[in-house]
């Protein structure tokens, strides 16, 4: 249902800007927001508005999750390599003034990791939506990249046409 509703959308809009770089005309008026060609789009699916954002909610919110787990991690391993650095350094160093700052460091260290554990538990997705979600990321990716594609060319228009409004000398007033 999202992918079929965005896709339609997308479509939608992509077909708007065509016609506005081939014949011209007012940019806002004939290109609607992605919202508004959701709406309509979910309208002739026959999908109902508030189920279609809620499911969008949704799979934002679990890949927003799945990002964040992941970024916790890579830092964790990160912060453990460091950890593991820092020892070994401190075992082989044998003036006193390196062993106290490679202490001091690592001190600061495990505290720093024990409040980022302590701070960031984000719980892991569950399976099975961790499981859907994978089923159609690459779909989810594809029509993310229309979307940024639509709105960049949606930006050039509207440049262009400030641009070209700006350049026209003004109609004098009778």
């Amino acid at each position: 249902m999202l992918l079929a509703v965005r896709g339609r959308a997308l479509q939608r809009l992509e077909d708007a800007l065509d016609d506005v770089e081939q014949s011209g005309g007012d940019v806002l008026s004939h290109v609607q927001e992605l919202t508004v060609a959701e709406r309509e789009a979910a309208r002739s699916l026959g999908v109902d508005w508030r189920r279609f954002t809620w499911v969008r909610d949704q799979v934002r919110r679990l890949m927003t999750s799945q990002r964040q787990h992941e970024d916790q991690r890579v830092l964790t391993a990160e912060l453990t390599r460091a950890r593991q650095d820092l020892s070994a350094q401190l075992a082989a160093a044998r003036d006193p003034a390196s062993r106290q700052f490679l202490e001091a460091q690592l001190k600061a260290l495990n505290v720093e990791m024990e409040k980022f554990e302590r701070d960031q538990q984000l719980p892991a997705p569950r399976a099975d939506e961790a499981k859907l979600l994978e089923s159609v990321r690459a779909e989810v990716a594809t029509l993310q990249g229309r979307q940024d594609r639509a709105q960049h060319r949606l930006q050039e228009l509207l440049r262009r046409s400030a641009a070209t409004a700006t350049a026209r000398p003004a109609q004098p007033t009778r």
